[in-house]
């Protein structure tokens, strides 16, 4: 674990430094090469962390929200200031508020909820069959599986296309979060768009055993490929089809985990989706949705990447 790349980078994505007290800055950004702001589940994880950072101990996150109002700049010098509310302090429930700010001006909020647990009390936790879902270790990493139908067919593709595909072939190699597609059959961008899309996920390295800080790393990792489950439904970014021209959020342990992402709906240039992650034995770990902006590059035009 200790040294180890994908280690330092789930780390650094994720670690605050305290300037005063419920203020906190962040020491790491990260953004697609593709992309125009800090990763979502970046901010998401480093906002949830600053909360964490106040609360006592023996109070557990259960719950966030968040909206994504303006993208965080990475290349900035002060990072991303996260001011911490403390709403509520209870016996059972803490709340917090949190802000992100940068050049003074609030770029996303996020309202979490703490917890803490109660004896005694009743506990309905149903499981799904996962049977039929294609268990990760025959399921190909996504970087191997998009490089496949890269060499298989290369000499089809347009200089800006083939670009695009190897920048996202070597992220997902870098990405500290290994995803599989639950889909056996050979990676193919012109079949049939589907609402549904599933994945295994883990950590590529090992993480800290605290559940609060694996809880940290849900957050960051429950972002990835999330909005895009829309923009596959709605059959963008196919070869000679219409292009996705902006993918932006609004609100929203080592074992392999399955996300199951569903496309509910998608119009006016905004699209929304559930996602639901089960444990490798069927338990239901977490339910996110998230509602964000899914833009058609109209053709001939380039369309300004803003809120």
């Amino acid at each position: 674990m200790a040294g180890s790349k994908e280690t330092q980078r789930i780390e650094e994505s994720l670690e605050l430094q305290e300037i005063d007290k419920d203020i906190f800055k962040s020491i790491k950004l990260w953004k697609f090469t593709r992309g125009v702001g800090a990763f979502g589940g970046n901010i998401i994880a480093q906002a949830a962390h600053a909360a964490t950072k106040t609360v006592q101990i023996g109070y557990h996150l259960h719950s966030l929200h968040c909206y994504f109002i303006s993208f965080g700049d990475v290349d900035l010098p002060t990072g991303i200031i996260y001011l911490v509310d403390r709403i509520r302090d209870g016996k059972s429930y803490a709340t917090r508020a949190v802000k992100a700010i940068q050049r003074s001006r609030c770029i996303f909020t996020l309202l979490i909820s703490f917890h803490k647990p109660e004896l005694n009390q009743k506990v309905l936790e149903p499981k799904i069959d996962l049977d039929p879902i294609t268990p990760p270790e025959e399921c190909q990493p996504v970087e191997t599986r998009l490089q496949n139908y890269v060499n298989e067919n290369k000499a089809s593709f347009k200089p800006k296309m083939l670009e695009y595909l190897e920048r996202e072939i070597e992220e997902n190699r870098l990405n500290a979060i290994e995803h599989r597609n639950t889909r056996l059959k050979k990676f193919d961008q012109s079949s049939n768009p589907d609402t549904s899309e599933s994945y295994w996920f883990r950590s590529r390295a090992k993480i800290r055993s605290d559940p609060a800080y694996q809880k940290l790393v849900l957050a960051y990792a429950s972002d990835f490929r999330f909005i895009g489950t829309v923009s596959k439904a709605m059959g963008l970014n196919l070869p000679g089809g219409p292009r996705a021209s902006m993918l932006a959020s609004l609100d929203h342990s080592i074992d392999w985990m399955l996300y199951k992402m569903d496309a509910e709906s998608g119009k006016d240039g905004r699209g929304l989706v559930i996602g639901r992650i089960y444990a490798r034995d069927g338990r239901l770990l977490a339910v996110c949705t998230q509602e964000g902006v899914v833009r058609v590059e109209a053709e001939g035009t380039k369309v300004a990447p803003k809120l």
